[in-house]
């Protein structure tokens, strides 16, 4: 479990479901993210976290609850996926539930798992990936000042529309920088 001023990042469990349900049935969330179909059920929750259990057993990804320290609500995931143990890179994804937004959730609970990435793992670099029309997600990426690579032209394909994917890294090197320009 990881721990910030307002957040708690733990594993999900079972008892999750209905609260990752009410957040990734959200259409805004279907509308901002590219790996989540619109048509959301509870049976749908419930294999994405028994998915997720199994990826963190496997070292392939691992993906957390976020919950507000607070009110001990849901406020939604981040997790490190596609990690590659051998060259040292993952990518960082999250989504935050729309009540929740604009509160600085997802960068805050991003910051945490990029340090955790480095600093635990021992990761080189971490990327991360956004529909090039999410701004917010940008900002985030931003936030956690990783520079912007590119953009993959055509790379999502979503309500059958063809949308560019913006591209974000950090390295080991300019992390370790930051830090030792903040002391």
């Amino acid at each position: 479990m990881l721990e910030t001023n307002r957040l708690l990042i733990r594993p999900y469990s079972k008892g999750d479901k209905a609260s990752l349900y009410n957040t990734i049935s959200r259409y805004e969330i279907y509308r901002t993210t590219y790996g989540i179909p619109q048509a959301c059920t509870m049976g749908y929750a419930a294999k994405w976290i028994s998915r997720v259990l199994q990826n963190a057993r496997e070292n392939r990804s691992y993906e957390y609850a976020v919950i507000n320290k607070l009110s001990g609500e849901y406020v939604g995931n981040v997790g490190l996926i596609n990690i590659d143990f051998v060259s040292r890179r993952c990518d960082i994804s999250y989504f935050i539930h729309p009540d929740f937004w604009n509160r600085g959730f997802a960068a805050e609970a991003a910051a945490a798992m990029v340090k955790y990435s480095f600093n635990v793992l021992n990761m080189n670099r971490v990327g991360g990936m956004c529909m090039e029309k999410n701004a917010a997600s940008a900002k985030v990426m931003e936030k956690l000042l990783m520079k912007k690579e590119g953009v993959l032209r055509d790379y999502f394909i979503k309500d059958g529309i063809k949308t560019d994917a913006a591209v974000y890294s950090i390295l080991r090197k300019e992390y370790d920088l930051l830090l030792e320009r903040k002391e």
